[in-house]
C-alpha cells in the first residue's frame, strides 16, 4: 500500500493490524493466565497452563489459601485478560485504517476511517476546500523527533491526519503536502517546534 499516493491525491493510513501491536497483548495474556494459575484458579477447570513454573508439585498451587495476595493476583490477572482481549480485538479488526482523499473536481476533502463494530463502524468526515485555511506540518522533539500533519480550518481548528516518528517518511510526506498545495491551491505551513526550544 502506498502511504502517500500522488496519482489519486490520497493518504492511506495503516490500521492497528501491525505485527508490533500483538506483542503487548500476548504478554498481558500470558501474565493474566499466570496470575490465575498461581492461585490455583486454573486447577478448578483442570487447566495447568504452566505446570513446572507455578506449582511446587502437580496437585498443589504455589499460593496456599485465598488471602489478600490471592485476591490481588486475581484482580490483576482479570485486568490483564480484559486489556489483552481489547487490544487483540483492536488489532484483529484493524481499527484506525482509512484514507484521506483530496478531490479537486468536488472541491472536497474526505476522511474515512474504520472504527469499532456497531454504530460507528465506518467514520466519514467531509470538508470543503473553502473551509481549509492551510495544511500544517509540525515537527516536535519529544524523546524522538515526530512529524505530524494537520488540516487547519478557518476557525483555526486543527485536525490531525497523520503522524510518524520515522525520519525516512519526513521528506516523502513534506514533498506530498507541498505538491498537493501546488496542485490544489492550498497554503502549506511548516512549524518546527524542536528548533524553537
Amino acid at each position: 500500500m502506498i502511504e502517500f499516493d500522488e496519482n489519486r491525491w490520497q493518504i492511506n493510513l495503516p490500521g492497528n493490524n501491525q505485527p508490533q501491536n500483538y506483542i503487548i497483548p500476548t504478554i498481558l495474556l500470558v501474565g493474566g493466565f499466570k496470575a490465575y494459575n498461581s492461585i490455583g484458579f486454573c486447577s478448578l477447570f483442570w487447566l495447568n497452563i504452566f505446570p513446572d513454573i507455578t506449582t511446587i508439585n502437580q496437585n498443589q498451587p504455589l499460593i496456599k489459601g485465598f488471602g489478600a495476595q490471592s485476591f490481588s493476583l486475581l484482580s490483576y490477572g482479570s485486568a490483564a485478560l480484559v486489556l489483552a482481549g481489547f487490544l487483540f480485538f483492536s488489532a484483529i479488526c484493524n481499527i484506525g485504517a482509512g484514507s484521506i482523499k483530496f478531490e479537486k473536481s468536488n472541491q472536497q476533502i474526505t476522511l474515512a476511517f474504520k472504527g469499532y463494530p456497531g454504530k460507528n463502524e465506518r467514520l466519514f468526515f467531509s470538508y470543503s476546500f473553502r473551509e481549509l485555511q492551510c495544511i500544517k506540518i509540525l515537527y516536535t522533539q519529544t524523546p524522538v523527533r515526530t512529524q505530524s500533519l494537520f488540516l487547519v480550518l478557518e476557525s483555526s481548528r486543527e485536525i490531525p491526519i497523520w503522524s510518524s516518528q520515522d525520519p525516512s517518511k519526513f521528506i516523502i510526506s513534506e514533498s506530498f503536502v507541498t505538491n498537493l498545495g501546488l496542485e490544489m491551491g492550498f497554503n502549506t505551513e511548516i512549524v518546527d517546534r524542536a528548533k524553537q526550544n
